[in-house]
């Protein structure tokens, strides 16, 4: 039994073992012969055998029509041991930098999860209408005012891109002075744009967008205030920056 958990302390299983033990202590023998020995069906032991010397532990010669099977000497096993060594050893390297680079996706992505969190308080904390966007310009957060001014709720709009909420009339020359300003990560602001809500009614407010950067994202902030309120939006804008920058 002791020998039997060695064979399978070098990577083998316990009836690979077992079958291995078996042939080396018979000698020259048939697979029913190991079968017998091991008490395994002889179906297993034919793909175990098999098994074993493709690994080359065992090897067989044919002798009138008939496969005798001879344990090779457990040095092998030693040598096999080597070359499963060079092959991990040759392996490290990239598997290395494989959990490295997974690891830094699972900061990243914690760090990302810990600015979106942040957007969202700061979003929930005015009583502004204020959406919030990725990257790629669709809707991840509104707030409660935001939702009572459209009439849409999150779930509704989550994912969206925010063309929906265009009331056609917004000349478009101001879209193209926003996306000019927003590709250079700069905010816009402008009291031209018209928007339209859930029911198809047009409103006019002072759109400010806010460009926020966290590490590796770009998140875009709108807020919405009355016309005369252009310095308080530019003020809170700058909250906005300064916390995100605190983090």
């Amino acid at each position: 039994m002791q020998l039997q958990k060695i064979v399978e302390q070098l990577g083998y299983s316990a009836k690979e073992a077992k079958v291995y033990l078996a042939a080396l202590s018979l000698g020259e023998c048939h697979v029913t012969d190991i079968a017998a020995k091991t008490k395994l069906p002889r179906t297993s032991v034919q793909t175990i055998v098999d098994k074993l010397h493709e690994d080359g532990l065992l090897n067989f010669y044919v002798q009138r029509r008939y496969k005798y099977w001879v344990a090779e000497n457990p040095e092998r096993i030693l040598a096999n041991m080597k070359k499963r060594e060079e092959a991990v050893r040759e392996a490290l390297p990239e598997l290395t930098t494989m959990r490295n680079a997974t690891r830094g996706k699972r900061r990243a992505g914690a760090k990302a999860g810990h600015y979106r969190e942040l957007l969202h308080t700061l979003a929930d904390a005015l009583p502004l209408p204020v959406l919030i966007t990725n990257e790629d310009v669709a809707i991840e957060y509104v707030n409660a005012p935001w939702e009572e001014q459209f009439g849409y709720a999150l779930a509704e709009v989550r994912g969206e891109n925010p063309r929906i909420l265009q009331g056609g009339e917004t000349p478009r020359t101001v879209h193209e002075r926003m996306w000019k300003t927003l590709r250079s990560e700069k905010m816009f602001q402008s009291d031209e744009i018209i928007d339209k809500r859930k029911d198809g009614t047009l409103f006019n407010l002072l759109t400010t967008i806010l460009p926020i950067r966290c590490g590796d994202e770009l998140f875009y902030i709108q807020i919405l205030d009355d016309i005369l309120g252009k310095k308080r939006v530019e003020q809170i804008a700058k909250q906005f920056s300064k916390a995100i920058a605190r983090t």
